[in-house]
Order: C-alpha cells, then sequence, then structure tokens
C-alpha cells in the first residue's frame, strides 16, 4: 500500500509540473511581440506586428510577394516598394500590381529608425502611396498617410526591417509586418 500511495504520488507531482511547465512555455510563445494589427490613425514603434509584411486594402488582405529598395541615382530618390506580384527578374518591372511605396526624396533612408504618428504630421522629403489596377488600368491613391520604420540592417544587396504604414482612405488601407527587401540601383 506504500508504494503504491508513493508511485501515485510521483506520477501525480510527474503532471503538475510538466503541465505547469507546458503551459508557461505557451504563455511565453504568446505574449511575446506584437501579433496583431489593425489600422490606426497614430502609430508608434510599439505598434509594429510580429508577422511578415502583408497589407489590407479594405478586409482584402493583400499577400506581399516582392519587396525592394530602390536607390535613384539621378534625383537621389530612396523608395521601399511593397508589391503583390514578383517581377520576371529581380528589380525588373513589376505589372498589373497592388503595392504600396515609401519614399525619401534626395536622401539616403540609413540604418536608423523613422516615424510620422499620425495622418496630420508633416515631414518634408517623405511621402507616400498606394496603387491597384482594376482590369489594365491602375488607380493611384495618394491621400494621408501616418508610418513607424525601423530598419534593422543593410547592407550592399539586402535591406531588413518591419514596417506600420497607414492611409486615411475610406477603405482604411494599411501594410505592417517585417520585411527584407532586395537593392535594385537605378
Amino acid at each position: 500500500m506504500y508504494i503504491y500511495k508513493t508511485f501515485l504520488s510521483a506520477i501525480l507531482t510527474f503532471v503538475i509540473f510538466f503541465g505547469c511547465k507546458k503551459q508557461e512555455i505557451n504563455q511565453q510563445t504568446t505574449s511575446s511581440g506584437n501579433q496583431n494589427f489593425s489600422w490606426k490613425e497614430v502609430v508608434s514603434f510599439s505598434d509594429i506586428p510580429d508577422f511578415p509584411i502583408k497589407g489590407f486594402i479594405g478586409d482584402k488582405e493583400i499577400k506581399i510577394e516582392y519587396v525592394n529598395f530602390e536607390k535613384w541615382r539621378g534625383s537621389g530618390d530612396n523608395t521601399f516598394y511593397f508589391s503583390s506580384k514578383k517581377p520576371q527578374q529581380n528589380c525588373g518591372a513589376v505589372v498589373n500590381d497592388t503595392a504600396f511605396r515609401l519614399t525619401r526624396a534626395n536622401k539616403d533612408f540609413n540604418e536608423q529608425e523613422f516615424i510620422k504618428e499620425s495622418f496630420s504630421t508633416a515631414i518634408a522629403g517623405f511621402g507616400a502611396d498606394f496603387h491597384i489596377y482594376i482590369g489594365e488600368e491602375s488607380k493611384d491613391f495618394n491621400v494621408p498617410w501616418n508610418c513607424a520604420l525601423k530598419i534593422i540592417s543593410m547592407d550592399d544587396k539586402k535591406v531588413k526591417g518591419k514596417i506600420i504604414m497607414c492611409f486615411k482612405d475610406n477603405k482604411k488601407s494599411w501594410i505592417a509586418g517585417s520585411f527584407e527587401a532586395i537593392i535594385c540601383e537605378y
């Protein structure tokens, strides 16, 4: 009888210990980082979600297939381009896509953070827009926007970062998440 009680106590202790440990591990993996995001009028770096880049126009998700960082030698402009389609070759033309764009005119994006917290904030030299295709026609949206961008690393070939951009259009469009962009020099 004593052996039986000892055996049951050991099993009960084992189940409780490992059951609690499993619950603790599950809480750690689900609570670390921001897993959710929805359109916001004001953004901050803490709002950047921990998922791969995706976009929404209204309730329609836009799957981002291609991200590049365009460095324009003549104008000095730099543009992050987030597209729903891949070109035939890297840095090639993308046709009939839905795309979000963030541009800095006449200057480089460096390994740093950039924030435009609200739609009403004005920052000279920066612009953002998006476009969609309806049949063969492109429809551009140049509306107020906000953005939080973290460039994590940048070398000669790639830029890794995280972003949120929300647009003040009637569908409350946005793009958010982590990305890796190839560098294209034109």
